[in-house]
């Protein structure tokens, strides 16, 4: 038994270690939610801590889901592209279907301290097919894979409130091409960054549980390949986001909401305006995204022992601003809604299952302004499948 322990403790480190950074994003270069249980009620966690990834979005609700191994998987197959002078390319002509891995661990010291590790994956990505030319970008292909690792330590102050400080480490790779028609760099290249994650959860009444969390950005090494390309010598970090959360329950049925707050603009890459929009003296054109709002809401019923069906939806503010859509052929973030389904098997008192499935739309946002912006429009829309297993011991 204590052979067993000691390999379920270790099992997240090497697992993590391994896990491949394949992922692509549905809001901007983040998912709709973090862990499959989240995922079934439209990303909606940040007060109601349900698995071990709980830590990637509020580590204070680490301390109260016990010690437990997540591991689990999606399937993203998106539809995604451009429209430019009124020809029409398709995003995913070459590769529609993406893996996003997960991952969370969680131990209990006592009843009042958690120290656990969620892996997550985050990101965005197009292939137009090598044949292409999109108003001077050729071959055009882009793909970023961030792999995110938060390490949470989770304290319950009393009966009431739980603190929580995570750690963030993450590693990412991006390949671009296509900018080299224009005489813009384009390769591949990676690099790793930290950053840290605050939290905070209170069990106002026996029914009624409020959440906030904080995450700082994610200074992230620069990039060389793709100085000049993207800014500040090719950095990207991951933003810094922020939000509130509320989860009330009566007797078997849960209602949770949450508003989170993701400032891309503070991301030069990200936010500085686009090319036919002056970025100002020294700066380099970026995506021109705008800092965005999403408001999640999802149910939960717990119909058996066994058996929790989840529902949800999220709804964010359109990040791509209609006046620099022609780089948003690399990255056609305009989808802004998901609507989710989820369940949860629990085959045992040790084991269960969990699935989610989220729809996000086809949503367009069609350039205006001066050339290239105002001849292009970008679309996307996808569907989400995932699964889960979890582990209690």
């Amino acid at each position: 038994m204590t052979t067993s322990k000691n390999l379920l403790r270790r099992l997240p480190l090497v697992i993590a270690l391994g896990l491949p950074l394949t992922a692509l994003a549905t809001q901007g270069t983040f998912p709709h939610g973090y862990g499959v249980k989240a995922e079934g009620m439209g990303g909606v966690s940040i007060a109601l801590p349900q698995d071990a990834v709980a830590g990637a979005n509020n580590p204070a609700g680490m301390v109260l889901v016990g010690d437990r191994l997540d591991a689990g998987a999606a399937l993203l197959k998106v539809d995604n592209g451009a429209s430019f002078a009124g020809t029409e390319y398709d995003g995913s002509k070459e590769r529609s279907i993406y893996l996003i891995p997960q991952l969370g661990y969680n131990h209990m010291f006592g009843t009042s301290t958690s120290l656990g590790v969620s892996v997550v994956g985050n990101g965005v990505g197009t292939d137009y097919g090598r044949d292409t030319n999109i108003g001077g970008l050729q071959g055009t292909r882009s793909e970023l894979k961030q792999m995110v690792i938060t390490t949470s330590l989770a304290h319950r102050l009393n009966d009431a409130h739980a603190i929580g400080v995570g750690l963030v480490l993450a590693r990412q790779v991006l390949d671009i091409r296509g900018p080299a028609g224009l005489g813009l760099p384009e390769g591949r290249d990676e690099s790793t960054g930290a950053g840290i994650k605050l939290g905070w959860t209170a069990q106002i009444t026996p029914a009624l549980t409020l959440g906030a969390t904080y995450s700082s950005k994610v200074d992230m090494g620069r990039m060389s390949e793709f100085d000049g390309l993207l800014a500040d010598g090719g950095d990207l970090d991951i933003p810094e986001n922020y939000g509130f959360g509320m989860a009330y329950r009566i007797g078997a049925f849960t209602v949770a909401a949450d508003v989170l707050q993701i400032n891309w603009s503070g991301v030069g890459s990200l936010g500085n305006p686009g090319v036919t929009t002056a970025p100002g003296e020294g700066k380099t054109a970026g995506f021109g995204w705008k800092d965005q709002t999403v408001w999640r809401i999802g149910v939960a019923h717990a119909l058996s022992d066994t058996l929790t069906l989840r529902a949800g939806y999220s709804h964010g503010t359109q990040i791509v601003d209609k006046r620099d859509t022609f780089l948003g052929i690399l990255a056609p973030a305009a989808n802004r809604r998901h609507y989710t389904l989820g369940a949860t098997w629990a085959m045992s008192k040790e084991m269960e299952l969990s699935f989610a499935y989220a729809k996000s739309p086809k949503e367009r946002v069609r350039g205006q302004g001066a050339a290239p912006d105002s001849l292009t429009e970008v679309y996307m829309g996808q569907d989400w499948l995932s699964f889960s297993m979890g582990m209690k011991f």
